[in-house]
């Protein structure tokens, strides 16, 4: 297994920077996920780590090879495009074994790892068929089954599901997710969707407009985000983010809003935190609830339901507090109209509080 190591990288198009003096490490055998909304770089930054793109300055290294200069041939990487990119002239084995048989491999030893590999995922029934024969999720096996051929140091994945409906994505995040098990191997991952991020990753690089906000589990990502682009960008719906300012009652520091001190006595404060900073209280729709609990990190209000949405799964309600919508994932089954009067529960245990000025975690 090998480590991806970026240091210190820039990319620039004339004036304008696209990537940011990016630095990490993705770890041998780790899954990590490059996520970020359009034109935040991370396609740009795997293009660089595949030698697609020239770096402007600084360095990519494979396992303790320096691999910055190098041609993509020479990186020993395997890249699957959002695209395909299948020979539309070619049968689906040709497909598969096409890097083989450029490398001049035995024809006997292709068509073995050609018939292994889609065995492995479940496409050995279409060995002879061509491209337009097949469905997009066939497809896209095929072209995951022409990289694992290539038994490369790392795998590269740009949107791979993005041209997939929402049935088939499910089912082909689940068979990457399995694979990457079986195989254990470097994978580094594109996508601008959460929920495959969430999902796939071991480590999220989480970027925006060529730099990076957060690196971090998918848990640390959500639970602990490192500012309010981060915690807005995770989370469907998006974060509630209530306007106070940091007071001390009683010995017990919290938030003060427009119409109630909410005590945070087991919130871990940055250093950074002080007295009357004005900021931000984030808390995720599923943290509101209808129904008290007897934990002690539980504040309440009374609000009307404002308007909501079943969804099948869960009912989403909306209410207001000091002008600000509120959302909340309550019960599927909920009896709820709008104008309905509430107590809403949050659970202080899971609330984030960011600077108002900065937008940074504090």
């Amino acid at each position: 297994m090998f480590s991806v190591k970026i240091d210190n990288l820039n990319k620039t198009y004339g004036k304008n920077v696209i990537l940011d003096n990016i630095s990490l490490t993705m770890e041998p055998g780790g899954f990590t996920v490059l996520l970020g909304p359009s034109g935040c770089g991370k396609s740009t930054l795997l293009r660089l780590i595949a030698g697609l793109e020239d770096v402007t300055s600084g360095k990519i290294l494979i396992g303790d090879k320096d691999v910055t200069l190098d041609d993509p041939k020479d990186r020993d990487i395997a890249m699957v495009f959002q695209s395909y990119a299948l020979f539309p002239h070619m049968t689906v084995a040709e497909n598969i074994g096409f890097g083989m048989k450029l490398n001049h491999k035995p024809k006997n030893e292709i068509s073995k790892v050609v018939k292994d590999v889609a065995t492995m995922l479940k496409i050995d029934h279409l060995l002879e068929r061509t491209p337009a024969q097949l469905s997009g999720g066939q497809r896209q096996r095929v072209a995951i089954g022409r990289a694992l051929v290539r038994q490369p140091k790392v795998f590269l994945f740009d949107e791979p599901l993005s041209n997939l409906d929402a049935k088939l994505r499910t089912e082909m995040r689940m068979e990457i997710k399995k694979l990457h098990r079986k195989l254990d191997t470097t994978v580094v991952y594109v996508t601008h969707d959460q929920i495959e991020a969430m999902t796939l990753a071991t480590k999220i690089v989480l970027l925006n407009a060529g730099h990076i906000q957060q690196i971090g589990t998918p848990y640390e990502i959500y639970n602990t985000p490192a500012n309010v682009f981060v915690a807005k960008f995770v989370g469907a719906p998006q974060i509630n983010l209530i306007e106070g300012i940091i007071k001390t009652v009683n010995g017990e520091k919290g938030i003060q809003t427009k119409s109630d001190f909410i005590p945070l006595p087991d919130y871990n404060f940055s250093s950074n935190a002080s007295e009357d900073m004005r900021v931000l209280l984030g808390i995720r729709p599923e943290h509101v609830s209808v129904n008290s609990t007897s934990s002690k990190n539980i504040f309440s209000i009374s609000s009307r339901v404002n308007a909501f949405e079943k969804t099948g799964s869960e009912t989403i309600a909306e209410f207001m507090y000091n002008n600000t919508p509120l959302r909340a994932k309550l019960d599927a089954n909920i009896d709820i109209r709008n104008e309905d009067e509430f107590t809403l529960y949050f659970d202080l245990s899971s609330v984030s509080v960011f600077d108002s000025a900065t937008e940074d975690r504090v």
